[in-house]
Parts: C-alpha cells; structure tokens; sequence
C-alpha cells in the first residue's frame, strides 16, 4: 500500500514537553500557562456552558464574538473590520495561519519571513506545499533592511510572514520596521500574514503597532491572533483572522472544511473576556514581568545571557560562556542534569548552516513554577 510521505518532523516544542514531563523536568519549553484559568474566565465559560451554546455556530464564528472582535480591533489595532465581512473564527491561531496559507496561496509559491521564527511555520508551510525563505535578523535589535528583503524576492513570492511581538525572541518591530515591510509588499504586490499572538504582551519602552493598520498594508494583509494565549486559555482553541473582503471569502471557505467552527461554548466566553476592563490586561502584564525578572536572573546566575524581550513571555537566551556543545546537546544535558526543559536554538532556524548556541526559554508559568526553575538552574555546572 502505497503511502504519501511528507517532509514532515513532529514539533521539537512539544515533544521537549513530553520528555519533560517524562523525566519530572520544568517545561520551560512549550509557551502555556500551568497556572489555573483566572477565575473571571472560568466564571465565563461556567455561563457559557449553562446557556445553549452547544451546537455549530456560523463557520466563520459566532455573532457575538465577532461583534466583539471587531470593536476590539477597531480600538486596539486601529483595523476596521466588519463582523459580518471581515472575520473568521478559527482553532487557534494554528489553524488560522496553516488556513491563510492553503487559501491564498498557490503550492510551489514562496514566502519570506524573519528568523529566528516559531517553529510552526516551517511545518506549515511545508504541509502548504510552499517554501520558506528567510532573512536573518541582527542581533541585538533583530533588525533589518529593505535590501535583505529585495533579495530574497523572486517570481514565486507571494507573501511576507512576520510573528509581532515575535516568537522566540520577543523582538517588538517598530513602526518604522512596519512601515518598511509593508512598502516592499506593496512595491511587490505580495500578501502580509501578521501573527499578532501576544499582542497584549509588550514590555515597557516598546509599543505594539498592527501593520494592518499602515495604509500601505491595509489591503494585503490577513491578521492571526490567538485567544488562547492572551486568556491563557490554549485549551479552549479559539484563534481568528482579520482580513480585507475579497481575502476573507477564501479564508472562510477553508477554515469551514478544515474545522466548521471552533468550540461554540468558549466563543461565548470568550466574546465575555473581551468586555474585561483593562485592569484585567495590566495585571497579566504585571505578574508576567516578575516572572520574568526572576528568570532573567537565574539565567544570569547560571553562566547564560539573554536578550532583553520587547514583549511576549519568551526569552531568547545565549550558553557559549558556560558550553561550547552543540544545542541540541546543551539542551538535553540541561533538562537531564539540571531538570530544567528548554527550546534548542536552531528549532528557530530553517536554513541555518551554523549552531547558533542559543535556547528559549518561557516565562508563562506559575511563579512557584519559574521559582523552582531558578533553584535548579542555580546548581547546574
């Protein structure tokens, strides 16, 4: 019996998570919370789950949310977005991406995008039949120029792909980085995929701008958001897209033959959870900054360095003071001998021909969680 092969892995993220858990190590690896659901959402879901939200909704997303999404995005994102024409509710932002992908491009196209980059993309974009070329950004800022932009353009491009804030480095683009982005999508007439996942997680001294919000994008880009990691609810599996109308049509024909629609009860919820005040967003912020300090020291305690994230909860961290092994090698000591999971730093790195000696690290866990991960990283040699 003859059996399609695709060059497909399995995720190095979650399978350090499995290991992890195997070996009784911290999973500093895969970004979710293992803190309870704050209880306004549980409050939310309870009500959600007591009314009659149990059946299909519209494929595209229940009304009410996307209500909510499109008020959301008027005032956060500065994107006008009609909830009737301009949104699809999906899976995640998972399935919202690899949906983007499958509906709006041709297999055998390219798209050029910034590494270090999440991990999911290249496996997206293989399923997609599309190919991944990728500029290699500049430590510290992670910058980058127009010109590497124009060189990696060719007949077959036909989307740029950006994570902001970005997975794994924390890297916020600025407007002026935006800005040039969307004029060389524009001068190219390329599509812009903006994975805005931790949108609300930007650290002080850096301001989070949706390219979609440029006029040079408005018309050209889909945007991807994750409900899960805002809410810290990854479970729930509520994501959606944002995108112009003649872009949207394609995008909710695939989404309703991939999943017909996301859970209807969380959709509720989850439409209630963006009515919270922002007290609710600036005491995420809050508790995610502490975290973050205290693993930023145990990371320095320990021989490593870091770069100083501009938003999300990861932090892209540096060894070669303290290893000259490879880091996949580095990593799988780390979690053996110190019981600490992270991220080897080539996972984020396609095209890679060099060992970058870097790993990431999340500080979306409890703080007794991060605090335990420092104890352990304090011993290790």
């Amino acid at each position: 019996m003859a059996i399609k092969q695709l060059p497909l892995r399995e995720s190095v993220i979650r399978r350090t998570t499995i290991q992890a858990a195997e070996m009784g190590a911290v999973n500093l690896s895969q970004g979710f919370s293992d803190d309870d659901a704050h209880p306004e959402l549980k409050q939310l879901a309870h009500r959600a789950v007591d009314g009659c939200n149990h059946q299909y909704t519209d494929p595209w997303g229940a009304p009410v949310l996307r209500r909510a999404i499109a008020q959301k995005m008027e005032q956060f994102n500065g994107i006008s977005a009609h909830p009737d024409r301009n949104i699809v509710v999906t899976c995640g932002a998972t399935e919202g991406m690899i949906v983007a992908m499958e509906a709006l491009i041709e297999r055998g196209s390219e798209i050029i995008t910034f590494a270090p980059m999440y991990e999911n993309y290249v496996l997206q974009s293989i399923a997609s039949g599309l190919r991944l070329r990728t500029v290699e950004t500049l430590e510290p800022d992670f910058g980058f120029t127009r010109e590497q932009l124009e060189t990696l353009y060719s007949p077959l491009s036909a989307a740029v792909l950006l994570c902001n804030p970005s997975n794994p480095t924390g890297k916020v683009f600025t407007r002026e980085e935006l800005e040039t982005i969307a004029q060389f999508a524009a001068d190219r007439d390329l599509l812009i995929f903006a994975d805005e996942t931790y949108e609300y997680l930007v650290w002080p001294g850096h301001k989070h701008v949706s390219i979609g919000s440029l006029p040079a994008a408005a018309d050209r880009t889909v945007t991807v958001t994750s409900m899960g990691k805002t809410y810290s609810v990854t479970g729930w599996r509520v994501g959606y897209l944002v995108a112009p109308d003649a872009l949207t049509d394609e995008l909710r024909k695939m989404h309703d033959f991939h999943t017909v629609t996301a859970p209807h009860p969380f959709q509720i919820a989850l439409a209630g959870a963006m009515a919270l005040p922002e007290s609710f967003y600036a005491r995420l912020r809050k508790e995610y900054w502490e975290r973050k300090e205290l693993l930023c020291d145990a990371i320095e305690k320990a021989g490593m360095s870091y770069y100083e994230p501009g938003g999300s909860y990861f932090l892209w961290c540096e060894y070669s003071r303290l290893s000259g092994e490879e880091d996949t090698v580095f990593g799988e000591r780390l979690m053996r001998e110190a019981g600490v999971a992270g991220v080897p730093g080539s996972v984020f790195y396609p095209d890679a021909a060099r060992n970058a000696k870097r790993i990431r690290f999340t500080f979306s866990k409890s703080r007794p969680t991060i605090e335990e991960a420092a104890r352990r990283l304090s011993t290790f040699q």
